[in-house]
């Protein structure tokens, strides 16, 4: 009890803490945005509402002119990195190793990780005791599959990248979808699993493939 009430006010003063720093080198931070970790990179211009951000494991970095909502959990295992001018809507979760452009939009409840759970490793044995039995390293190499999305890109309410897609700058991913499969540029997509629908006007099937 004493621990637990350790960290929330330990949280609550590196909060702040960081809040008042961000009005010298000009981003905003606020009071109760949660952050774990000495990995983490903010630039000028962002904005950190009550969002959670872990960088234990691995580096977090915003680049400038970023704003992330309420609700907002990033974690990394080994580096996420939120390009130039992208916004993050409520409840966006955001785990592992994960490169997201410049001027993305993301709605809320957007779920990407680039890992899995161990579940196929040790015959019979339950999954949470296989992750605890796997060396770190080889989970790494076996069960995290980077994602890396373009610029420009707008990914609609609820939907969900799975571990090593790759999304083409410029291409929208509609409400619901489960892509599990790369996204040409300029595509639409939606569905599970999500499938091409059109490509947004000056991106057309065959100049993308120009």
């Amino acid at each position: 009890m004493l621990r637990r009430l350790w960290d929330v006010i330990w949280m609550r003063f590196y909060a702040v803490w960081v809040c008042g720093a961000g009005l010298f080198r000009g981003y905003r931070c606020h009071p109760f945005a949660r952050m774990k970790g000495n990995a983490l990179t903010i630039e000028a211009g962002c904005s950190v509402r009550r969002a959670a951000l872990d960088s234990s494991f691995g580096n977090i970095r915003l680049s400038s002119g970023c704003w992330l909502n309420d609700g907002v959990e990033i974690s990394a295992i080994s580096e996420v990195r939120i390009g130039r001018g992208t916004t993050l809507q409520r409840n966006v979760t955001i785990n592992g190793q994960v490169g997201l452009g410049e001027g993305c939009l993301l709605a809320p409840n957007v779920f990407i990780s680039s890992t899995s759970h161990v579940h196929d490793r040790f015959p019979g044995m339950p999954i949470r005791e296989q992750e605890g039995a796997l060396p770190r390293d080889e989970f790494l190499r076996l069960y995290n599959r980077p994602i890396l999305i373009g610029d420009d890109v707008w990914i609609g309410v609820n939907a969900v990248l799975m571990p090593g897609v790759q999304v083409g700058a410029h291409a929208i991913i509609g409400a619901n979808a489960v892509v599990t499969k790369n996204v040409p540029e300029g595509a639409v997509v939606a569905g599970v699993p999500a499938k091409i629908l059109d490509y947004r006007l000056g991106f057309e099937e065959k100049n993308c493939a120009e």
